[in-house]
């Protein structure tokens, strides 16, 4: 007789002390923000579109972008730190 394992892949929740969420803008008129493509397949067109209307109709002054090599790795620590302390927020492209 043969021993099945059965794995669940949902990442598992993990509660953070003292982390609280940041002030929202109540605008994003002259904001600058990010824009993290995960290297899935239409992952930066999309990304293109949202960065068009981004500064079409909503007045973004700046946007810089990321390109993960992988879907399946997180972001460079460093990288999430900067995008952390130097922009207003971060919008992260999921396609297929």
């Amino acid at each position: 007789m043969s021993t099945v394992t059965v794995v669940d892949p949902a990442a598992e929740a993990a509660a953070r002390s003292g982390a609280s969420l940041a002030p929202r803008r109540t605008r994003l008129q002259g904001a600058r923000l990010a824009l993290v493509d995960n290297s899935k397949h239409m992952a930066a067109e999309v990304l293109d579109e949202v960065e068009a209307q981004l500064k079409a109709r909503f007045g973004v002054a700046e946007v810089a972008r990321y390109r993960k090599a992988n879907p399946s790795i997180p972001m460079p620590p460093e990288v999430l730190a900067k995008f952390a302390t130097s922009y207003h927020g971060l919008v992260h492209g999921v396609a297929d």
